[in-house]
């Protein structure tokens, strides 16, 4: 087999290999690969944070 053609598979797997990486984990996290009922981002959000929204909200429909 040719030098050249061994190094470019080499890098080709290498990157792949990088990029996969790089997107398993936000899967991982969002519960796709793993064995939790619910599936999505878990996010905690407190009543200060739910009150601004609210507010928010309230202040757009008025405009």
């Amino acid at each position: 087999m040719d030098r050249t053609l061994l190094i470019v598979i080499i890098l080709t797997t290498l990157f792949t290999g990088f990029l996969i990486g790089y997107s398993i984990p936000p899967y991982i996290q969002a519960g796709v690969f793993s064995e939790r009922k619910e599936k999505g981002v878990e996010s905690q959000i407190d009543k200060k944070m739910e009150q601004y929204y609210k507010d928010l909200s309230k202040s757009e429909e008025k405009e």
